[in-house]
């Protein structure tokens, strides 16, 4: 496997470990505080860049 790709799985297994994790929620100043869009944002976004570096690593051979 081409090393562009092997980094390209981590990122995506990175994405998706995210995706799944489960922060307490508390109350803040503003009210109740859920973190659950940002998560499904920060696993999109490194979903995203780990299937561009394994196109980039398929394009490669």
């Amino acid at each position: 496997m081409k090393r562009s790709k092997i980094i390209g799985l981590l990122i995506i297994l990175t994405g998706i470990l995210i995706l799944f994790y489960k922060e307490d929620e508390f109350y803040g100043w503003g009210g109740y505080v859920d973190k659950s869009w940002e998560n499904i944002i920060i696993s999109f976004i490194l979903i995203a860049i780990g299937v561009l570096f394994v196109k980039k690593s398929n394009r490669i051979n």
